[in-house]
């Protein structure tokens, strides 16, 4: 079985790597920084989204984009950790029959030093960057093949309609940056990493 997971906010604490490389970003530009709940509205909608969100007009955005995620590369190997229980719960799925691949809002450069970071490219088949497509489902509509059993697994309701969007069933984790009513519709609900195997258990009855 193919598991499409989400990265921040799902696998990864990405909030203090944020945090620190917009105040980080700022500083540089002697900008004063926005309230920490403003920083971070904008988080999962992708990097583009946040930026423009904290920053002022009349800059060069290519250029602070860049400058912002060689800043953010750099918090994610300073202080970059991953939910407690989601290493462990990764090492038992990828000893198993599933082949685990990362579908995320970020660039790839990002998604490349979190699994370096938190020592888990090993057991990541695939991870992938939104960047360049229209839409999550979309890219999720090319990592999944046709007939295969696949389930997404998130904490936004963005993750949870793109996976509807292509049939397939969602895992929505509770412990990440979504809220209750924003998990409604997932067919399964998780309240720690560890409870995403037993989520697949009862999932893989309808589906396998």
């Amino acid at each position: 079985m193919l598991l499409i997971f989400d990265l921040d906010g799902t696998l990864f604490m990405a909030k203090q790597v944020v945090l620190l490389a917009v105040s980080r970003l700022l500083e540089e530009m002697d900008v004063p920084a926005p309230d920490e709940n403003d920083m971070l509205k904008n988080a999962g909608q992708g990097l583009d989204a946040l930026l423009r969100s904290v920053l002022p007009g009349a800059f060069d955005f290519a250029a602070l984009r860049q400058r912002y995620v060689e800043l953010l590369c750099e918090a994610v190997h300073e202080c970059g950790e991953l939910f407690p229980g989601v290493y462990e719960t990764l090492s038992r799925l990828a000893n198993e029959s599933y082949e685990l691949t990362i579908c995320s809002n970020s660039p790839l450069e990002y998604i490349e030093a979190v699994l370096q970071r938190t020592r888990t490219s090993t057991m990541i088949a695939r991870y992938c960057s939104t960047e360049g497509y229209p839409s999550k489902a979309a890219l999720i509509r090319e990592m999944a093949e046709p007939g295969r059993p696949a389930v997404v697994i998130g904490d936004t309701h963005g993750d949870i309609e793109a996976a509807h969007e292509n049939d397939l069933p969602a895992i929505a984790v509770a412990y990440g940056y979504g809220n209750k009513s924003m998990l409604s519709g997932a067919e399964r609900s998780v309240v720690a990493p560890e409870g995403i195997i037993g989520a697949l258990r009862t999932l893989e009855v309808n589906i396998l």
